[in-house]
Protein backbone atom coordinates (compact mmCIF):
# COMPACT_ATOMS: atom_id res chain seq x y z
CA UNK A 1 0.00 0.00 0.00
CA UNK A 2 1.32 3.43 -0.95
CA UNK A 3 0.30 5.82 1.78
CA UNK A 4 -0.22 9.56 1.61
CA UNK A 5 2.48 11.94 2.77
CA UNK A 6 -0.09 14.34 4.19
CA UNK A 7 -3.72 14.06 5.20
CA UNK A 8 -6.21 16.73 6.27
CA UNK A 9 -9.14 15.41 8.30
CA UNK A 10 -12.06 16.65 10.35
CA UNK A 11 -12.76 19.83 8.40
CA UNK A 12 -15.01 21.41 5.82
CA UNK A 13 -13.29 21.02 2.45
CA UNK A 14 -14.55 23.39 -0.22
CA UNK A 15 -13.72 21.60 -3.46
CA UNK A 16 -15.27 24.20 -5.83
CA UNK A 17 -16.13 21.30 -8.13
CA UNK A 18 -19.57 22.57 -9.05
CA UNK A 19 -21.58 20.22 -6.86
CA UNK A 20 -21.66 22.52 -3.85
CA UNK A 21 -21.11 19.55 -1.56
CA UNK A 22 -18.15 19.90 0.83
CA UNK A 23 -15.88 17.01 1.73
CA UNK A 24 -14.22 16.51 5.11
CA UNK A 25 -10.84 14.99 4.26
CA UNK A 26 -8.01 15.29 1.73
CA UNK A 27 -4.96 13.09 1.12
CA UNK A 28 -1.79 14.28 -0.61
CA UNK A 29 1.12 12.28 -2.03
CA UNK A 30 4.22 13.74 -3.68
CA UNK A 31 2.59 17.18 -3.79
CA UNK A 32 -0.52 15.90 -5.58
CA UNK A 33 -4.02 15.49 -4.15
CA UNK A 34 -4.81 11.77 -4.41
CA UNK A 35 -8.12 11.64 -2.55
CA UNK A 36 -10.94 13.96 -1.52
CA UNK A 37 -13.88 12.70 0.46
CA UNK A 38 -15.07 11.85 3.94
CA UNK A 39 -12.69 9.01 4.82
CA UNK A 40 -9.04 8.76 3.82
CA UNK A 41 -8.06 6.41 6.66
CA UNK A 42 -6.83 3.71 4.29
CA UNK A 43 -4.24 6.18 2.92
CA UNK A 44 -2.84 7.11 6.34
CA UNK A 45 0.31 5.19 7.19
CA UNK A 46 2.93 5.35 9.96
CA UNK A 47 4.76 8.24 8.28
CA UNK A 48 1.77 10.22 7.09
CA UNK A 49 1.49 13.70 8.59
CA UNK A 50 -2.10 14.09 9.74
CA UNK A 51 -3.54 17.59 10.18
CA UNK A 52 -6.75 17.75 12.20
CA UNK A 53 -8.72 20.75 10.93
CA UNK A 54 -10.96 20.74 14.02
CA UNK A 55 -13.96 21.74 11.95
CA UNK A 56 -12.15 24.52 10.11
CA UNK A 57 -12.37 25.20 6.39
CA UNK A 58 -9.86 23.99 3.81
CA UNK A 59 -9.92 25.93 0.52
CA UNK A 60 -8.13 25.66 -2.81
CA UNK A 61 -5.08 27.91 -2.85
CA UNK A 62 -5.13 31.18 -4.74
CA UNK A 63 -2.33 31.88 -7.21
CA UNK A 64 -1.15 35.45 -7.73
CA UNK A 65 0.43 36.12 -11.11
CA UNK A 66 2.02 39.47 -10.19
CA UNK A 67 3.33 39.93 -6.68
CA UNK A 68 6.46 40.92 -4.76
CA UNK A 69 6.17 38.70 -1.67
CA UNK A 70 9.56 39.21 -0.04
CA UNK A 71 9.44 42.98 -0.66
CA UNK A 72 5.93 43.14 0.81
CA UNK A 73 7.02 41.21 3.88
CA UNK A 74 10.09 43.38 4.36
CA UNK A 75 7.86 46.44 4.15
CA UNK A 76 5.79 45.08 7.01
CA UNK A 77 8.95 44.45 9.03
CA UNK A 78 10.27 47.99 8.56
CA UNK A 79 8.40 51.34 8.70
CA UNK A 80 5.06 50.18 7.36
CA UNK A 81 2.80 53.01 6.18
CA UNK A 82 0.22 50.87 4.37
CA UNK A 83 -2.46 51.39 7.02
CA UNK A 84 -1.89 55.11 7.50
CA UNK A 85 -4.98 57.29 7.03
CA UNK A 86 -3.11 60.17 5.40
CA UNK A 87 0.00 62.34 5.47
CA UNK A 88 -0.20 63.30 9.15
CA UNK A 89 -0.73 59.71 10.18
CA UNK A 90 2.20 58.59 8.02
CA UNK A 91 4.49 61.19 9.57
CA UNK A 92 3.46 60.06 13.05
CA UNK A 93 4.26 56.45 12.12
CA UNK A 94 7.67 57.46 10.77
CA UNK A 95 8.45 59.42 13.94
CA UNK A 96 7.32 56.53 16.12
CA UNK A 97 9.32 53.98 14.17
CA UNK A 98 12.46 56.12 14.31
CA UNK A 99 12.07 56.60 18.07
CA UNK A 100 11.56 52.86 18.58
CA UNK A 101 14.65 51.98 16.53
CA UNK A 102 17.52 54.29 17.55
CA UNK A 103 19.97 51.60 16.43
CA UNK A 104 19.00 51.87 12.76
CA UNK A 105 21.31 54.08 10.72
CA UNK A 106 18.65 54.39 8.02
CA UNK A 107 14.88 54.59 8.41
CA UNK A 108 13.44 52.54 5.56
CA UNK A 109 9.94 51.44 4.77
CA UNK A 110 7.07 51.60 2.33
CA UNK A 111 3.36 52.14 1.86
CA UNK A 112 2.67 55.87 1.44
CA UNK A 113 0.05 56.91 -1.07
CA UNK A 114 0.34 59.71 -3.62
CA UNK A 115 -3.13 61.11 -2.95
CA UNK A 116 -2.06 62.13 0.55
CA UNK A 117 0.12 64.92 -0.84
CA UNK A 118 -0.40 67.91 -3.17
CA UNK A 119 0.48 66.80 -6.67
CA UNK A 120 1.23 63.32 -5.33
CA UNK A 121 4.75 64.37 -4.35
CA UNK A 122 5.64 64.51 -0.63
CA UNK A 123 8.49 66.90 0.17
CA UNK A 124 11.61 66.37 2.19
CA UNK A 125 10.99 69.19 4.65
CA UNK A 126 8.01 67.58 6.37
CA UNK A 127 10.08 64.39 6.67
CA UNK A 128 13.01 66.41 8.05
CA UNK A 129 10.69 67.69 10.77
CA UNK A 130 10.23 64.18 12.22
CA UNK A 131 13.63 62.61 11.38
CA UNK A 132 16.28 65.31 10.87
CA UNK A 133 19.39 63.37 11.88
CA UNK A 134 19.20 60.08 9.93
CA UNK A 135 18.54 59.31 6.28
CA UNK A 136 14.97 58.24 5.48
CA UNK A 137 14.02 56.24 2.37
CA UNK A 138 10.35 55.30 1.96
CA UNK A 139 8.98 53.73 -1.21
CA UNK A 140 5.38 54.40 -2.17
CA UNK A 141 2.79 51.67 -2.18
CA UNK A 142 3.12 50.90 -5.88
CA UNK A 143 6.91 50.63 -5.63
CA UNK A 144 7.55 53.16 -8.39
CA UNK A 145 8.85 56.06 -6.34
CA UNK A 146 10.46 57.08 -3.07
CA UNK A 147 10.09 59.80 -0.48
CA UNK A 148 13.37 60.86 1.08
CA UNK A 149 14.59 63.45 3.57
CA UNK A 150 17.40 65.97 3.22
CA UNK A 151 19.91 63.80 5.03
CA UNK A 152 19.40 60.97 2.53
CA UNK A 153 19.79 63.32 -0.44
CA UNK A 154 22.98 64.80 1.03
CA UNK A 155 24.52 61.37 1.61
CA UNK A 156 23.72 60.40 -1.99
CA UNK A 157 25.10 63.65 -3.35
CA UNK A 158 21.82 64.46 -5.07
CA UNK A 159 21.45 68.22 -5.52
CA UNK A 160 20.33 70.84 -8.01
CA UNK A 161 23.13 69.84 -10.38
CA UNK A 162 22.20 66.15 -10.46
CA UNK A 163 20.63 65.23 -13.81
CA UNK A 164 17.57 63.03 -14.04
CA UNK A 165 18.52 59.44 -14.89
CA UNK A 166 17.23 58.06 -18.21
CA UNK A 167 14.64 55.94 -16.41
CA UNK A 168 13.40 58.36 -13.76
CA UNK A 169 12.80 61.89 -12.56
CA UNK A 170 13.84 63.98 -9.57
CA UNK A 171 11.04 66.26 -8.38
CA UNK A 172 12.50 69.73 -7.90
CA UNK A 173 11.62 72.96 -6.18
CA UNK A 174 11.61 76.38 -7.90
CA UNK A 175 15.37 76.68 -7.34
CA UNK A 176 16.06 73.30 -8.96
CA UNK A 177 16.93 71.59 -5.67
CA UNK A 178 15.51 68.11 -5.07
CA UNK A 179 12.06 68.42 -3.52
CA UNK A 180 12.02 64.99 -1.80
CA UNK A 181 10.17 62.73 -4.24
CA UNK A 182 12.13 60.48 -6.61
CA UNK A 183 10.34 58.69 -9.44
CA UNK A 184 11.21 55.30 -10.89
CA UNK A 185 14.97 54.92 -11.51
CA UNK A 186 15.73 58.17 -9.72
CA UNK A 187 14.78 56.45 -6.45
CA UNK A 188 17.89 54.29 -6.73
CA UNK A 189 20.11 57.36 -6.59
CA UNK A 190 19.37 57.20 -2.86
CA UNK A 191 18.09 53.64 -2.49
CA UNK A 192 21.45 52.16 -3.53
CA UNK A 193 22.91 53.49 -0.28
CA UNK A 194 20.25 52.04 2.01
CA UNK A 195 21.34 48.89 3.87
CA UNK A 196 20.42 45.70 2.06
CA UNK A 197 18.22 43.22 3.87
CA UNK A 198 20.09 40.19 5.18
CA UNK A 199 19.16 36.70 3.96
CA UNK A 200 17.44 36.06 7.31
CA UNK A 201 15.43 39.28 6.99
CA UNK A 202 14.37 38.42 3.44
CA UNK A 203 13.24 34.98 4.53
CA UNK A 204 11.36 36.44 7.51
CA UNK A 205 9.68 38.85 5.09
CA UNK A 206 8.68 36.05 2.73
CA UNK A 207 7.27 33.94 5.57
CA UNK A 208 5.34 36.94 6.90
CA UNK A 209 3.92 37.80 3.46
CA UNK A 210 2.84 34.25 2.71
CA UNK A 211 0.51 34.25 5.69
CA UNK A 212 -1.09 37.59 4.96
CA UNK A 213 -3.35 37.03 1.98
CA UNK A 214 -4.27 33.37 1.52
CA UNK A 215 -1.92 33.08 -1.47
CA UNK A 216 -0.67 29.54 -2.13
CA UNK A 217 1.60 30.24 -5.12
CA UNK A 218 3.03 33.52 -6.34
CA UNK A 219 4.82 34.67 -9.47
CA UNK A 220 7.51 37.14 -8.47
CA UNK A 221 7.78 39.92 -11.03
CA UNK A 222 11.22 41.02 -9.92
CA UNK A 223 14.36 39.03 -9.33
CA UNK A 224 15.44 39.20 -6.66
CA UNK A 225 12.17 40.08 -4.98
CA UNK A 226 13.71 42.17 -2.26
CA UNK A 227 15.83 45.27 -1.71
CA UNK A 228 17.93 46.77 -4.54
CA UNK A 229 21.13 44.82 -5.12
CA UNK A 230 20.17 41.92 -2.85
CA UNK A 231 21.04 38.41 -3.96
CA UNK A 232 18.04 36.12 -3.71
CA UNK A 233 20.21 33.03 -4.09
CA UNK A 234 21.95 33.84 -0.83
CA UNK A 235 18.67 33.38 1.02
CA UNK A 236 18.19 29.78 -0.08
CA UNK A 237 20.40 28.09 2.54
CA UNK A 238 18.67 29.98 5.35
CA UNK A 239 15.74 28.08 6.83
CA UNK A 240 13.97 28.31 10.17
CA UNK A 241 13.92 25.18 12.30
CA UNK A 242 10.19 24.68 11.60
CA UNK A 243 8.97 26.96 8.81
CA UNK A 244 5.34 27.97 8.63
CA UNK A 245 3.46 25.49 6.46
CA UNK A 246 2.60 25.62 3.68
CA UNK A 247 5.61 27.58 2.45
CA UNK A 248 4.39 29.61 -0.51
CA UNK A 249 6.22 28.69 -3.72
CA UNK A 250 7.57 31.79 -5.46
CA UNK A 251 7.91 31.28 -9.21
CA UNK A 252 10.13 33.70 -11.17
CA UNK A 253 8.26 35.51 -13.92
CA UNK A 254 9.41 35.32 -17.51
CA UNK A 255 11.91 38.03 -18.39
CA UNK A 256 10.33 41.34 -19.21
CA UNK A 257 9.91 44.87 -17.94
CA UNK A 258 9.85 45.34 -14.19
CA UNK A 259 6.49 46.38 -12.75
Amino acid sequence: MVYADLAFVGGIVRTVDGTGEPATAVAVRDGTIVAVGHDVADLIGPRTEVVDLHGGALLPGFQDAHVHPAFAGLSMLTCDLADAAGADDALALVAGYAAAHPERKWITGSGWSMEWFPGGTPDREILDAVVPDRPVYLTNRDGHGAWVNTRALDLAGVDSGTPDPPDGRIERGPDGAPQGTLHEGAALLVGRLAPEATPHERLDGLLLAQGSGGIATAVSTSSPDCSPGANAASARPVRPARPARPVMPVVPAASGPRA
